[in-house]
């Protein structure tokens, strides 16, 4: 069923044929981290690079709670969206919750597109996009 869906998809978007051949499957790693004086971790963001749409995904990003407000999170949040536009992507996005940290993408330049409410139950997930050219 799923090459089906691929098969129609691609017959209609040139885009999704070119993003759907097999050398253009495989997405990049990037990621940025912080360490402390002491060595310790004190924040990191992980991501990947989708080449062929000129996209970064951000997946994970994560500061100490005893780094919070101090401006590592933008710090490294900056970095991988550098790292992006240096690997040639237009946009970036993330996905984050609302126990998580909405706001702060929201102040660092991204826009909210999407919203899943009571997901998980009890909370909202919220989907936000950067352009990357505009900074």
């Amino acid at each position: 069923m799923v090459d089906q869906l691929v098969a129609y998809n691609k017959a209609r978007s040139t885009a999704v044929q070119e993003r759907f051949e097999p050398a253009n499957l495989k997405s990049e790693p990037v990621q940025v981290f912080a360490l402390g004086p002491d060595g310790a971790l004190r924040g990191g963001c992980v991501g990947r690079v989708e080449r062929v749409w000129h996209w970064l995904t951000i997946d994970t990003m994560w500061v100490d709670e005893t780094t919070r407000g101090q401006g590592l999170g933008s710090a490294l949040l900056r970095s991988i969206e550098d790292e992006g536009r240096r690997r040639g992507c237009l946009w970036s996005d993330v996905t984050t919750f609302d126990f998580q940290a909405p706001d702060f993408y929201r102040k660092a330049g991204y826009l909210e597109y999407g919203v899943k409410h009571d997901y998980p139950p009890g909370h909202t997930n919220y989907f936000f996009r950067k352009d990357l050219m505009s900074r």
